[in-house]
């Protein structure tokens, strides 16, 4: 959905979107179906607010042992636009957190699965796990060792860590 920073004028400007947004770019490849609002305000001339908020179920697999999880994420959000050219700063400027937080842009419509993006990828927990138990793939035959039990740890005394095993042992 397309979102017009000039539309808001001096009033709010309400948006709501429900999208299926597709990550084919990371590994795990995931998708999501995202329900969000957008409500953009004019605050000076050529500076607009955009307020946001999302859910999103994500459907991915797991880190450790790839098989298909679905779960929530969701957050509130915040953006100042700025209309124009991005200032050039001198090499020893020092950068206030008010400058840091304007987003200049030349064109004034925005794409909303962009921002949704964005914040998914934010919102993402560090690791996605079916289960804290989650024992993962065998690093040698790439069993999965939720499902099945591998001989392959048994069969590793040619490793050259074979003699820590047999000191850990006594």
């Amino acid at each position: 959905m397309k979102i017009v920073l000039t539309e808001s004028g001096a009033k709010n400007k309400k948006y709501t979107v429900h999208e299926h947004v597709q990550f084919t770019d990371l590994v795990p490849v995931f998708d999501a179906e995202v329900s969000g609002s957008f409500l953009v305000s004019r605050k000076k001339e050529e500076i607009y607010d955009l307020e946001g908020e999302f859910t999103a179920v994500i459907v991915t697999g797991c880190d450790r042992c790839g098989c298909r999880i679905e779960f929530n994420v969701g957050q509130d959000f915040f953006y100042q636009y700025r209309l124009g050219e991005e200032p050039e700063l001198e090499p020893d400027h020092d950068g206030t957190d008010e400058n840091c937080e304007i987003v200049y842009t030349i064109d004034p419509l925005l794409e909303s699965s962009e921002i949704l993006k964005e914040q998914i990828l934010l919102a993402m927990p560090q690791q996605s796990l079916c289960g804290e138990q989650c024992k993962g793939l065998c690093d040698q035959c790439g069993i999965n060792l939720n499902e099945n039990q591998c001989k392959c740890k048994e069969n590793s005394d040619n490793s050259p860590f074979a003699i820590l095993r047999k000191l850990q042992n006594n």
